[in-house]
């Protein structure tokens, strides 16, 4: 009798689910602008410095530079191609109206991270999971896990972290090399570091609100030791995060 019971229950969830999906996929919705962030690094976190970087569109040069390597942000000083916030192959498969700022950061002591924001547009297909894109790059995820950042004047929110590692041959002898990237999504009064989290958020809206908002990922990515204090980069991220998201959250 349990077990049928069970059975019911779990039918009645398969079918909730399912309709919660079909509705979200055919409910006409109104598409909004509003956003929880601004898509737009800060120039100064904390002691860190940014510069934001720039990629030559020219498919025979594709070079990368610094906005303070250049005169004219938006023409590569080297071929005369056209420079953007986005690399040229994410300029060919994302939707058009997706924004993306980049910035590298450094820190007095030589430490670096890498910065990224991600507004999806109309389609909302600008965003997806990052575990897709780093395999792909010829990295391994060693491991995955979730920390808490916290602030002063609010509640903490959940940062995912990747131990990323990548494997090397530095004259001749295999090298194991560490990093680490860290991301959340960011939705109108909403942050989630669960990639099924956002999906259930964007169905919500569709289905109770009859909106689709813009959704943002925002990550960074930097050096993760092998040897000393391994520990080290989380207390960074946690440092980076901390300083750098209240500049770019919107407050009502």
């Amino acid at each position: 009798m349990v077990a049928r019971t069970s059975a019911h229950y779990l039918i009645l969830l398969g079918l909730l689910v399912l309709t919660s999906v079909a509705l979200a996929l055919t409910v006409d919705t109104s598409t909004s602008d509003e956003a929880g962030v601004v898509p737009e690094w800060p120039d100064l976190v904390g002691d860190w410095v940014g510069d934001e970087i720039r990629f030559c569109w020219n498919p025979e040069h594709q070079k990368i530079f610094g906005a303070s390597q250049l005169e004219d942000i938006n023409q590569c000083p080297d071929c005369g191609g056209q420079l953007g916030s986005m690399t040229l192959i994410e300029k060919s498969m994302l939707p058009a109206d997706t924004i993306i700022s980049k910035k590298r950061y450094r820190h007095p002591d030589g430490r670096q991270i890498i910065a990224t924001v991600v507004m999806s547009g109309r389609e909302r297909a600008s965003i997806h999971r990052p575990e897709r894109c780093m395999v792909g790059q010829g990295s391994e995820i060693a491991h995955s896990h979730v920390i808490e950042v916290p602030f002063a004047d609010r509640e903490p929110f959940d940062v995912r972290i990747l131990d990323m590692l990548r494997h090397v041959r530095v004259q001749g002898m295999p090298k194991s090399v560490g990093s680490y990237y860290a991301y959340w999504f960011v939705g109108k009064d909403r942050e989630t570091a669960s990639h099924n989290a956002r999906l259930f958020w964007m169905a919500a809206d569709r289905v109770l609100y009859n909106k689709s908002h813009r959704w943002a990922y925002i990550a960074f990515s930097g050096d993760r030791h092998l040897e000393g204090d391994t520990e080290a980069y989380v207390d960074e991220i946690k440092e980076f995060a901390s300083l750098a998201y209240p500049q770019m959250k919107l407050v009502k």
